[in-house]
């Protein structure tokens, strides 16, 4: 898997000169929490709607009245990610790093946006969450090969999504299987 097949795209950017209350006004107008801040088309830092709304409620009275620009409150030099970086390393360096959203960028243009509504939304389809079909857990001692563990419980039925977690201090695989078709006909099936 790869961050092109999830991100969301086109890029919706924001200039760094942009005034610091309009943009807010866009992004709560639009539901939008983060924003990459472009240059000459350049990617140069990015804003977050909490950024804002911290920055701006400093203000007494009305926040139409700050002089703050963008520039002046977003994050500069964002980590980024290719459209052709594996989603795990995106996913894994949004973990490890905190943060809520990566820029995409190909050849020093912003293409698109992943974040953490995206990374919910590829795990609920690899959990089939939306799939049809009976779901069973097994467990998988290490000491047994995996594929042919499931293999074995799950016997000529059908898989349609297969999710599996490696518990160490257990020594098991932790496997979650979407099944393809009803339980009457697995049942039967499962008979042969």
């Amino acid at each position: 898997m790869f961050v092109r097949e999830w991100m969301s795209s086109p890029a919706v950017t924001i200039q760094a000169r942009m005034p610091a209350p309009v943009a807010l006004e866009f992004m709560q107008k639009h539901h939008i929490r983060r924003l990459p801040v472009v240059e000459s088309g350049t990617l140069v830092g990015i804003i977050t709607k909490s950024d804002l709304e911290s920055e701006l409620g400093r203000h007494k009275g009305d926040r139409s009245t700050s002089k703050k620009i963008i520039e002046d409150v977003m994050t500069p030099g964002p980590y980024t990610v290719s459209p052709d970086d594996t989603f795990e390393s995106a996913a894994l360096l949004m973990l490890k790093q905190k943060i809520s959203g990566l820029p995409v960028v190909k050849n020093d243009t912003v293409v698109g946006m992943l974040t953490e509504s995206d990374v919910f939304r590829a795990f609920a389809a690899m959990m089939g969450l939306a799939e049809q079909g009976p779901r069973i857990t097994m467990q998988i001692p290490d000491s047994e090969d995996l594929l042919e563990g499931v293999r074995k419980r799950v016997g000529r039925l059908k898989i349609r999504t297969l999710v599996t977690l490696h518990n160490p201090r257990a020594k098991r695989w932790e496997v979650a299987v979407k099944l393809r078709g009803r339980m009457a006909e697995m049942e039967e099936a499962a008979k042969k």
